[in-house]
């Protein structure tokens, strides 16, 4: 039984072990643990977090997070999304969170997603009209705007999203202003998160292939952290490779500094 969290924001980590790209990808080795626990071990350096969660369908994935410290939560296997897994599982955890839980959405296949980001998500919700909330990044100088896997988010100037898209946007983004990389961590009010699962995907989710627009169709704000949180996601076997490379030239220079 999970204890009862000592903060009012929490993380779930959705972990589907089937992928068509990726077969079993949450028990990919990454370093000598599976990639599900190298993504568990980053999200509980966050200092703001109560608790962090894997919410899986999966026994062996379930097994795996239990021998590395880590507490499952066992979900439904047909769900459509992580956000239809966090949103389970988030409902089965409900009396074990605060009277108005934050919940964050961890992707499960982002083993260097950068713990500040999860907490200046946090940090967001001191504000009481935030509802949802993601981050984003300054592209870098060699990344490719153009490049449909590199989601775009254009902003207001009170740093709620106006659109996200795998298509170059803004038109004519340039020094005065730079596109924006989206990266796809979520924060959501408890009701929020609840509220989403229960809605139908609308048509621009399904044009893009982007599970926010949803909120966005439906009116629900979304607020933008902004900071240097890149990652690199992992879809592919291509992708497994080069972030086993990135792993190891990272254990070689820890090993160096230490020695």
């Amino acid at each position: 039984m999970p204890t009862r969290p000592t903060s009012g924001a929490v993380a779930i980590i959705p972990a589907r072990l089937q992928s068509t790209r990726l077969p079993e990808k949450p028990l990919q080795d990454l370093g000598g643990a599976p990639l599900v626990v190298r993504v568990l071990e980053r999200a509980r350096r966050a200092a703001s977090l109560g608790g962090v969660w894997v919410a899986t369908d999966s026994e062996r994935v379930a097994e795996a997070v239990t021998a590395a410290g880590g507490t499952p939560v066992m979900t439904r296997a047909d769900h459509p999304s992580g956000l239809d897994r966090v949103a389970e599982a988030a409902a089965l955890l409900r009396k074990d969170l605060d009277a108005d839980p934050i919940v964050l959405n961890v992707q499960g296949d982002e083993p260097f997603l950068n713990p500040d980001g999860l907490d200046h998500l946090v940090r967001l919700f001191d504000r009481p009209e935030v509802r949802m909330a993601t981050l984003a990044a300054p592209f870098k100088p060699d990344d490719d705007p153009s490049d449909p896997s590199r989601v775009k988010v254009v902003v207001d100037r009170l740093g709620r999203a106006l659109y996200f898209s795998r298509a170059p946007i803004p038109h004519g983004a340039g020094a005065h202003l730079p596109p924006l990389l989206h990266v796809g961590l979520y924060a959501y009010r408890f009701a929020v998160l609840r509220e989403l699962a229960g809605l139908p995907p609308c048509p621009l989710e399904t044009s893009e292939r982007l599970e926010q627009l949803r909120a966005l169709w439906n009116g629900i704000e979304i607020h933008v952290a902004v900071g240097d949180y890149h990652s690199i996601g992992i879809d592919t076997p291509e992708d497994l490779a080069r972030a086993r490379t990135r792993w190891g030239e990272g254990a070689a220079m820890k090993g160096g500094a230490s020695r």
